[in-house]
């Protein structure tokens, strides 16, 4: 007789798992887990990126806010210099005012009148003047080549003529060349034969005085001999 053998299965025995399955799945796990971990780390590294180039745009805008201030500081700066420039430049317009009182000047209408005399153009440069009140101070009598007038100043081409009205006798003293006199006067405008009326010649200085179409009118009782 043959012995009757338990039948043979080829699939699996109930309630047991294969070995294969279970390993399939603990690396599915693993997977997946590695997949997770490396998308969170690349959004970790977008966001640190993204931090990153907000603090780079505010450093830039901090740098521009600082050069802006240092800009906006500046320009009071320049704009005193050049305040300070147009204010250095202007007393060289005004290089002609002066006041009467100061020792060999002779003043009319806030101007120095001896400058004005010596102009490229005197008469025009002198008009300026015209019937302005002169004050002579301790001013150098150049020459006194007429009985009735004499050059002051100093020097040949720097003077001015003074002409004296008035009867004769009211001087307190007789004007000489070389002494120093303090006048008040007017400056007055001629015409060009007033050289030859007054009597000064050429040599004297007649061209320079028709040239300067101005002289100063000076009562005889006031011109003084300064102290």
């Amino acid at each position: 007789m043959s012995e009757s053998r338990p039948p043979t299965s080829t699939g699996a025995p109930r309630g047991a798992t294969p070995i294969g399955a279970g390993g399939s799945g603990g690396r599915k796990k693993g997977l997946l887990l590695g997949t997770l971990l490396l998308v969170a780390l690349i959004a970790l590294l977008l966001l640190l990126s993204q931090c990153g180039g907000d603090d780079d745009d505010s450093e830039g805008n901090a740098a521009d806010s600082t050069s802006e201030s240092t800009q906006s500081s500046s320009s009071p700066s320049s704009t005193g210099s050049g305040s300070g420039s147009s204010t250095s430049g202007s007393p060289s317009a005004g290089a002609g005012d002066a006041e009467a009182g100061q020792p060999g000047s002779v003043v009319a209408g806030g101007q120095s009148v001896l400058p004005l005399a010596t102009a490229a153009d005197p008469a025009a440069a002198l008009a300026a003047v015209t019937g302005q009140q002169a004050t002579g101070t301790a001013v150098q009598v150049l020459s006194v080549p007429a009985d009735e007038g004499f050059w002051v100043g100093t020097s040949d081409t720097d003077r001015v003529w003074v002409q004296l009205t008035g009867e004769a006798g009211e001087s307190p003293y007789q004007v000489q060349e070389g002494d120093t006199v303090d006048f008040e006067g007017t400056v007055v405008a001629h015409d060009a034969g007033f050289a030859g009326q007054v009597g000064v010649d050429p040599a004297e200085g007649a061209d320079q005085l028709t040239q300067q179409a101005q002289h100063i009118e000076v009562a005889k009782s006031a011109v003084r001999l300064s102290a």
